[in-house]
């Protein structure tokens, strides 16, 4: 399937990644030039700098590293470029270092803030004059400004300042240290796991977003800052609305062709869920390294179609990398009316957490084996006191060659072991497994489908039908032929095989697993999941 051709985005800042070599911002004013990795000492101050404060402090450090060989970074050294009038100048009290990225608005820019002696990220609208005659860009910044300012999330980039400088309108915003998820996709896909953790990130902004009676308008990949390896920012505000005030008639709508929800495409006012679509459209692309759609051409009106009419095209092979749930919430989210997405962000987040893979220990072999036994054991138990205590064979209404007495021996492991299955199913575990701590999850760190437990679970009691298969032998050696009395024995020979093969695999396979768990892509895990953050 041919990826569709992208449309270009407004004025993004692209930071780029972070390398070893950075330069550091003291708090006495001068610039230390560090390494990441080991930390230094300021040369003026003398102020210790460790590697926990670097690593920490995105908003006070740069990448060396990443300012070379970048089309959309001018080297620090050529100050006063005159394809860059702006390099070098002072805008307030910020002074302009060098180019981060550039778009249809104007560009942004690393500064240093010289009253706290700190860099931030400068977006800079050119050719915009706060006048009354041609207001709307400084308008649209200072209401950027406005909505990202108050909205005070660990997930969403800080608004630090908002002026102008001639007739150049700034913002000043925390400066991320980190690729934007548009950069990153331009690797290719990005692993489930990270996937995920943008998500619940991203969705734990926006939940907070509306709160403060926000919709942001504009979700996207090149709005989705990477601060770190497990932290995500949300940026750009400049289409945010208020709620109580989206159906007003002079309400400004707007959105990105690729990620613009279908009921804005009709030019309706939307809501928190049309964020969701966008957030899904971004989703997908991470995940599958495209759009959900492919377009005919490349114009406006094409795209937006696609987005009100066109179904979703996913993969016609679902990758094993990515877990088979993962398509029924991208199929909710990119629903075509709000009504079919989720009712909400928090319940958004509720299914995003129950998706996220979890890094466990896996359980030791002594382990599992105890959990093991203890099943066996408590099945045998209860199938000796069901037989002991109820007076099964008088119900047995036909009379055979096979002795009654065989038909209950053989119907009661019958029974002990369905039940067996469908408590591991319903439940997700068994008793020895819950008495053990440990528990079984798929390929991806989560738990498995009712059906592939209720399987698993019947693989493992292969030594019981061995017990039964040999006492049905010895019980019934009178009553059957000779040739039909030989079926318990194979039956008990194969099944110890069976048992066999799957002990021996488990006891040298490098990560422990047996031979039902990878017929069924399991592992067993240490049961010590962590609290979930919101």
């Amino acid at each position: 399937m041919t990826p569709p051709s992208p449309l270009p985005d407004d004025a993004t800042a692209q930071y780029l990644p972070v390398e070893t070599a950075v330069r550091y911002r003291c708090v006495c004013g001068a610039a230390v030039e560090l390494n990441r990795e080991t930390g230094g000492q300021c040369p003026v101050c003398r102020r210790r700098i460790s590697v926990a404060l670097l690593q920490g402090a995105a908003g006070d450090t740069v990448s060396l590293a990443s300012l070379q060989g970048s089309e959309a970074a001018t080297p620090p050294d050529r100050l006063g470029d005159p394809t860059e009038p702006l390099i070098g100048q002072t805008l307030g009290h910020f002074r302009i270092e060098n180019r981060l990225g550039r778009g249809g608005m104007g560009a942004v820019y690393r500064a240093v803030d010289e009253s706290l002696e700190r860099y931030v990220a400068l977006k800079v609208l050119t050719g915009a004059r706060k006048s009354p005659g041609d207001s709307d860009h400084w308008d649209q910044l200072r209401q950027e400004a406005r909505a990202q300012a108050r909205v005070n999330h660990p997930h969403v980039v800080h608004i630090y300042y908002v002026g102008t400088e001639g007739d150049s309108p700034f913002l000043a915003m925390e400066l991320v240290q980190g690729p934007t998820v548009a950069e990153r996709l331009k690797q290719g896909p990005l692993p489930f796991a990270e996937v995920i953790e943008i998500a619940l990130q991203v969705t734990s902004a926006l939940e907070h977003v509306v709160r403060f009676d926000l919709i942001h308008g504009d979700i996207k990949p090149s709005n989705i800052l990477l601060a770190g390896p497990r932290s995500a920012k949300l940026s750009d505000f400049g289409l945010a609305r208020r709620m109580s005030r989206v159906a007003d008639a002079n309400s400004t709508l707007g959105g990105t062709p690729n990620y613009v929800a279908p009921e804005v495409a009709r030019g309706e006012a939307g809501d928190p869920r049309s964020d969701m679509y966008s957030l899904g459209v971004t989703l997908f692309e991470m995940t599958f390294g495209r759009l959900p759609y492919t377009f005919a051409d490349s114009s406006i009106q094409e795209r937006l179609r696609k987005h009100q009419l066109a179904p979703v095209e996913f993969p016609p092979v679902w990758p094993a990398v990515v877990p088979a749930e993962w398509r029924s919430v991208l199929q909710r989210l990119l629903a075509k009316t709000p009504d079919e997405r989720y009712r909400d962000h928090a319940e958004l987040l509720v299914e995003l957490r129950r998706l996220k893979p979890i890094a466990l220990p896996r359980a030791g072999r002594t382990v599992r084996a105890m959990a093991w036994a203890i099943d066996l054991i408590l099945i045998l138990a209860l199938h000796g006191l069901v037989m002991g205590i109820l007076p099964l064979p008088q119900f047995i209404p036909f009379e055979s060659r096979l002795p009654r007495e065989l038909a209950v021996y053989l119907g009661g492991w019958v029974a002990m072991i369905a039940a067996a299955c469908y408590l591991q199913a319903w439940w997700g575990t068994s008793p020895g497994k819950k008495l053990m701590q440990i528990r079984v999850v798929d390929q991806h760190g989560l738990s498995p489908t009712g059906p592939i437990l209720a399987l698993r679970m019947l693989a493992q009691m292969f030594p019981l039908w061995s017990t039964a298969s040999l006492v049905a032998a010895a019980t019934a050696s009178d009553a059957l032929p000779p040739i039909l009395q030989l079926l318990p024995i194979a039956g008990a020979v194969l099944t110890a095989m069976i048992v066999a093969v799957d002990t021996v695999t488990a006891m040298f396979h490098p990560a422990g697993r047996s031979v039902h768990d990878l017929l069924f892509r399991t592992q067993v895990v240490l049961d010590a999941r962590p609290h979930e953050a919101s």
